[in-house]
């Protein structure tokens, strides 16, 4: 009997449209599947593509961003309009220089359980930017996302934002050529801020917070290059069309 209820129980949650584990969707940016040890859902993923392919991804703690009310929260520094939501460093030199100087397209991963003190949502049209280094990544309102429980298990389907008193996740893009310039010429100072402007602020409560709190696997909480660049890969193919010669010319002699 107990087999045959959880039989049902799992044919209900099917059924439902549930997933048994976290979607696809919150592992894939814009840009292409995220790279292995980055958290299924929680804190700030910035994924960096170069016109060379290469990519450098970061994810930002969720213990480290910020929660509460843009005149109240914690710590101190990041209050204020735009709020500080948190701020991520390692982009030294060696790092952006992989990216071939010239960005193609560049996303964040947001994860956010929002609370609003007026009615409606809180994000609703042009009432919150999102921005990187002061540029801006859209509104708040733009980007798709989907609801999940705190460890990334799919609670409901796709919308359109980040709805009040849910946890969402969703991808922001940016693809414009002058914006993406600006981006990579401020990651020179060696740090991504994110920030969010909002038109009425101080009415609305946010948790960033929430979620899976884990960095890069043997990278922590710094930025990892994903991939390598085609010349160098057409230079290592070539090493090896050499080595291979030489032992050829070995074997003969």
């Amino acid at each position: 009997m107990k087999k045959s209820a959880l039989m049902l129980a799992a044919s209900a949650l099917l059924m439902s449209g549930v997933a048994a584990n976290a979607s696809p969707f919150t592992t894939t940016s814009p840009i292409g599947v995220l790279p292995g040890g980055v958290t299924e859902i929680g804190g700030l993923v910035l994924d960096l593509k170069g016109t060379n392919g290469v990519r450098v991804v970061s994810q930002l703690a969720a213990s480290s961003l910020f929660v509460g009310f843009q005149s109240s929260g914690v710590p101190v520094a990041y209050r204020g309009n735009p709020l500080t939501i948190g701020i991520q460093s390692g982009f030294n030199a060696g790092v952006l220089a992989a990216l071939g100087g010239t960005l193609a397209e560049a996303s964040v991963r947001m994860t956010l359980f929002d609370g609003d003190s007026a009615p409606g949502d809180f994000d609703q049209g042009a009432d919150n930017t999102f921005l990187v280094n002061g540029v801006s990544f859209g509104f708040m309102s733009a980007p798709s996302t989907q609801c999940t429980n705190s460890t990334g298990l799919v609670t409901c389907g796709m919308t359109t934002g980040f709805g009040n008193d849910t946890l969402y996740t969703g991808f922001f893009d940016l693809t414009n050529a002058a914006s993406l310039a600006a981006l990579l010429a401020s990651l020179g100072g060696g740090t991504a801020t994110y920030t969010l402007s909002d038109v009425d602020p101080n009415d609305n409560f946010y948790d960033f917070t929430q979620g899976v709190d884990g960095g890069l696997i043997n990278v922590g909480q710094g930025p990892n290059i994903v991939g390598v660049p085609e010349p160098l890969t057409m230079s290592l193919f070539g090493f090896g069309l050499v080595g291979a010669a030489a032992l050829r010319r070995r074997k003969k002699a």
